[in-house]
């Protein structure tokens, strides 16, 4: 299933009219408790479906750009009295792929350079990881817009920083949706090839520290 606008509205209603008395007076303990790595039984465990949810890349340099998905390979979401509150995602760094370019060997080259210690050192860390330390709610939400800020610990070549995005998410009874889009510096998990930052005269061959990442995320209850 495609996450569309109007799919995520519905669902962000949803979510609004199950959550509307607010987070109940036990949310801190319940978090306290997630944080320790226990799942109490007041809080609903929606498994990521890897099959349906997408991760989209854009990198882009001097006079151009490129664009592909990265594969997702499990993650799990916790939500508590109809609230996303954490949860954790691990992305398969195996399964890069290149699509902007149709050629099969240049295809071929960009996605073992970007497999390369030169980037993302796939063999050393076939896995990334992001984990969710916290969510808040917009207070008054814009129809079809971000509903939520959410705060995690990104994982990538075995460094982790401490980030932040909005997003668009929305619960019902068995299912979570989520939207986002967000820039990433690479240069704060040692990603600098082609950097300027850290290399000079470059010219043509600059590529900026700054690369997008989509998530259309489904999680099922």
């Amino acid at each position: 299933m495609k996450i569309t606008s109007k799919l995520i509205v519905a669902f962000v209603a949803l979510f609004y009219l199950a959550s509307c008395g607010g987070p109940g007076e036990n949310r801190a303990e319940i978090m306290e408790r997630l944080e320790a790595g226990e799942i109490p039984e007041a809080v609903d465990v929606y498994r990521i479906s890897a099959e349906e949810s997408t991760i989209a890349w854009v990198g882009t340099k001097i006079g151009g750009a490129h664009d592909g998905t990265i594969a997702l390979d499990r993650g799990e979401l916790y939500v508590f009295d109809g609230e996303l509150l954490a949860g954790e995602v691990v992305v398969d760094m195996q399964q890069i792929v290149v699509l902007d370019i149709e050629d099969p060997g240049s295809n071929a080259r960009l996605k073992a350079h970007l497999e390369s210690d030169d980037f993302f050192s796939v063999e050393k860390f076939p896995s990334a990881f992001f984990e969710i330390t916290a969510v808040e709610a917009v207070e008054v939400p814009v129809p079809g817009e971000k509903t939520h800020r959410v705060f995690g610990n990104m994982t990538i070549k075995g460094i982790t920083h401490g980030i932040a995005f909005d997003a668009l998410i929305g619960t019902s009874e068995d299912s979570l949706l989520a939207y986002a889009d967000f820039t990433l510096d690479r240069t704060r998990w040692d990603v600098r090839f082609g950097s300027g930052r850290f290399f000079d005269n470059l010219g043509d061959n600059l590529i900026h520290d700054d690369f997008r990442l989509t998530l259309d995320i489904i999680a099922r209850k």
